[in-house]
């Protein structure tokens, strides 16, 4: 199964995670840097999902959708996954975390999976 991103795709993304950054901020640990990948790839995930079930719909309407509706719906998506992400919604951040934050302590360069 390949995955693919479109560029509306790329560009929800990018603009969205641009109009969140703070450089204010404190900088964040290796905890926090972790729940927020997991966080992002689980928003990631899950807009990929959309995406597949959009396309493979019937598509509504006689008129053809245009470009800029395209990007629109591709922000609404990225934004709405990401809502989802955070509120933990399906839970793919969570397990994620549990199973990559026990490497992240013992020291993040080891490949192997921990010992069950």
């Amino acid at each position: 199964m390949k995955i693919s991103s479109s560029p509306t795709d790329r560009q929800a993304f990018a603009l969205a995670d641009s109009s969140r950054s703070n450089p204010s901020r404190t900088p964040p640990s290796g905890d926090d840097k972790l729940r927020e990948v997991c966080e992002q790839f689980e928003a990631f995930f899950t807009a990929q999902l959309l995406k597949t079930m959009r396309e493979s719909g019937e598509v509504q309407g006689f008129l053809k959708q245009s470009s800029a509706e395209a990007i629109f719906g591709a922000q609404r998506d990225a934004e709405f996954c990401r809502q989802l992400a955070s509120r933990g919604a399906l839970g793919i951040a969570k397990l994620l975390y549990s199973e990559l934050r026990p490497r992240l302590e013992a020291g993040g360069d080891s490949t192997e999976a921990p010992a069950a």
